[in-house]
């Protein structure tokens, strides 16, 4: 199923931080983290070391690790985010470990990371992670509602999330609606909300479009439609909604209230309501204003759209 990268390893001391010091003789680079899939996580018999088995960028991928690493991520199997090196031989180490609360299975992952456009894995990790904060026992009917609801999560993944203006490419509303969350769930919580207001808000920033893909799931045209999106999404989300309506009518009120159309004159009523707006806002702009330059040599620092100048600077 998947080709197979094996990398032998060999541990050589550990820091007091956790990390591995890997000599052989040179430095190597530490890579940025990414997010796996542990398949096992076994102790060596004789050594301070632990054997992993991981599903990277749909790759098999056998690794090592030191003991300790291994007991302090508590998890033997499951999705994580970790940082490998590599030396000058080609042996891959694990230098950390963060397991990741998931209620998606192991075929599920690899479904997801086949099925995203362009297999971005780096998309379905974020994803994962969002749902990982939601703890909210009121919350989890919508964790278990996109998870299990294949045909609106392929939808969700691989549409567009407008016509011409930002994220206007397959996969877009996916990526699009990560960032608002993300924005949406880190900036609430840098400015004190209550966990219930976080993780409220993230549910409606990552639902906030989900309504554009409903035409889609009625017709054969997979291409963006225009239409009254935000009530697509309560038909989307009505059985959620019902059981969250059941058990907490505050928290119903409030995420009814994040999702709804806006009407002229519309007044806030919840704070964190401004937060969504302006990452849904920063978003689409940041990806527009990147779109228009696109097209452009890299050396190129401003372009006009409609009249208007817009600058960028990029690295030297």
């Amino acid at each position: 199923m998947y080709p197979m990268r094996l990398g032998k390893m060999v541990v050589h001391l550990l820091d007091s931080l956790n990390m591995l010091n890997l000599m052989p003789f040179r430095s190597i680079h530490m890579n940025k983290p990414i997010f796996v899939w542990i398949k096992s996580l076994k102790f060596s018999a004789n050594l301070p070391t632990a054997n992993c088995e991981l599903i990277s960028s749909n790759s098999l991928v056998n690794a090592i690790t030191s003991a300790e690493i291994a007991r302090n991520c508590q998890a033997s199997h499951g999705f994580a985010q970790m940082i490998l090196s590599h030396d000058y031989q080609g042996n891959t180490v694990i230098c950390a470990i963060k397991a990741i609360s998931t209620k998606c299975t192991e075929q599920q992952y690899i479904q997801m990371v086949n099925s995203v456009h362009d297999h971005r894995d780096i998309l379905v990790g974020r994803f994962l992670r969002l749902l990982s904060y939601v703890t909210l026992n009121e919350l989890q009917p919508f964790v278990d509602f996109i998870l299990n609801k294949d045909e609106i999560l392929k939808l969700f993944m691989n549409s567009e999330a407008s016509y011409k203006h930002h994220h206007s490419y397959k996969g877009g509303l996916f990526e699009h609606s990560i960032e608002v969350a993300e924005m949406t769930y880190q900036n609430a919580r840098h400015l004190g909300h209550s966990n219930v207001e976080c993780q409220t808000g993230l549910i409606a920033a990552l639902f906030h479009d989900i309504g554009k893909i409903y035409p889609a799931l009625n017709t054969n045209n997979v291409k963006y439609c225009p239409g009254p999106h935000e009530s697509y999404a309560f038909a989307l989300l009505a059985k959620p909604l019902g059981e969250l309506g059941t058990s907490n009518s505050r928290i119903f009120s409030m995420l009814s209230d994040l999702l709804a159309v806006k009407p002229y004159g519309h007044k806030t009523r919840y704070a964190i309501e401004h937060i969504l707006k302006l990452a849904d806002r920063t978003s689409a702009e940041s990806n527009f204003a990147k779109s228009q330059f696109k097209a452009l040599p890299a050396d190129y620092y401003f372009t006009k759209v409609n009249g208007d100048l817009i600058y960028r600077l990029n690295n030297q």
